[in-house]
């Protein structure tokens, strides 16, 4: 990714989470993570539907994991699932 590819998708973000807010899209919790409806894995990086706003979720750690499962190991998705369920807890 270039420097200017990642500035662009630094602002998409930085734009979605103003509009949307930092709340899971999935379960509410507080969230922070950009995730790709169509995975760039399958569009490639250079894509417009990259910095698709319709096409970004924002996840939660734990959810985001949900999504990735093979990217997290077992111990660090139960931890996350800890801080979820104080997040949904305190709403």
């Amino acid at each position: 990714m270039s420097v200017t590819e990642l500035r662009r998708y630094k602002a998409v973000k930085s734009q979605i989470l103003a509009e949307r807010g930092h709340r899971c899209e999935a379960c509410g919790a507080y969230a922070e993570h950009p995730h790709h409806i169509i995975p760039v894995s399958e569009t490639g990086i250079a894509a417009e539907l990259t910095y698709e706003p319709a096409n970004i979720l924002i996840l939660c750690d734990d959810c985001h994991a949900l999504m990735h499962p093979k990217l997290r190991n077992v111990a660090e998705w139960m931890i996350g699932r800890k801080d979820r369920y104080r997040a949904l807890h305190r709403m």
